[in-house]
């Protein structure tokens, strides 16, 4: 089943699959997203393979040259939405992220086509939210203001916004290994918030990015302004904080969040947030 569940002049558009086999041209318009919900997807974008598998996406736009392949034994469930140029176009200079620079960037050919994983990103939680939506019959209501594209061109422009700034940070002369050595990075700082509560080595992340342990440290630090270390341990603060807001003990979150106790998981994280964590969880 392919069903376009909403379509404009524009040319702003929502498809919801559930397919076991294909394998086609799947073109991005605008900027596209092709989110997974369930099962795996594989892309061929740009003479690049991604492997899309459950709670992941990959986004493109008019430029990107794209094939899809689905060959599973279960359904596969997925969105492909279409966000018009007009849209991102007019959510990016509201937010004037560097003016034009931003919304050239995301509409020609210089665009960052990548694979992300939708836990850690802002349009993540939206298409979460569409998904859930067309599958309990509640999205109408949505879709005639038109207001979910302009929320799902806001997500980009923040998530993308990011990409954009520390793909400019890189000084390697061509503009195809910023791309992706930035890539490398992503997946690696990915890797690593899906083995959150894993005591990773060193080696285990150097080895999914595939570069070398001292080169690893240097790019990540002067790409995210934070070594490896310093951003496992503050992802895990801030689960733990979210984790207090929902009413879990000091002790438990501590515990959890690999602390040995909770005098040491205190000062980390009045460190961080500038509050105990008994503030929090009162």
């Amino acid at each position: 089943m392919n069903k376009t569940i909403y379509n404009d002049a524009e040319k702003n558009s929502i498809r919801f699959s559930q397919i076991k086999k294909i394998e086609a041209e799947m073109p991005f318009t605008g900027l596209g997203v092709k989110y997974v919900a369930s099962g795996e997807e594989i892309y061929f974008a740009n003479d690049r393979k991604y492997i899309v598998k459950e709670g992941e996406y990959i986004i493109g736009n008019d430029f990107t040259s794209s094939n899809v392949k689905i060959d599973q034994n279960q359904m596969v469930q997925g969105l492909c939405i279409d966000i018009s140029a007009q849209i991102i176009a007019e959510v990016a200079e509201y937010h004037d992220v560097s003016g034009s620079d931003l919304k050239e960037f995301l509409l020609s050919d210089q665009f960052f086509v990548n694979k992300y994983n939708a836990k850690n990103t802002c349009l993540g939680y939206t298409l979460n939210e569409i998904n859930r939506k067309i599958i309990s019959g509640t999205l109408r209501n949505d879709l005639q203001q038109n207001e979910i594209f302009y929320s799902l061109g806001e997500s980009i422009i923040i998530d993308q916004r990011f990409v954009f700034d520390h793909l400019n940070k890189m000084d390697f002369k061509k503009v195809i290994t910023n791309e992706e050595v930035l890539r490398s990075l992503l997946n690696a700082k990915a890797f690593m918030d899906e083995q959150l509560f894993q005591n990773l080595s060193l080696e285990q992340i150097c080895s999914n990015a595939g570069i070398s342990k001292y080169h690893f440290i240097r790019l990540f630090k002067s790409t995210f302004g934070v070594s490896p270390y310093q951003y496992q341990k503050r992802k895990r603060l801030e689960n733990a904080k979210v984790e207090l807001i929902a009413g879990k003990s000091v002790l438990e979150v501590a515990e959890a969040n690999g602390y040995a106790d909770v005098p040491t998981f205190s000062k980390a994280f009045k460190q961080v947030f500038g509050s105990t964590p008994g503030s929090i969880s009162k």
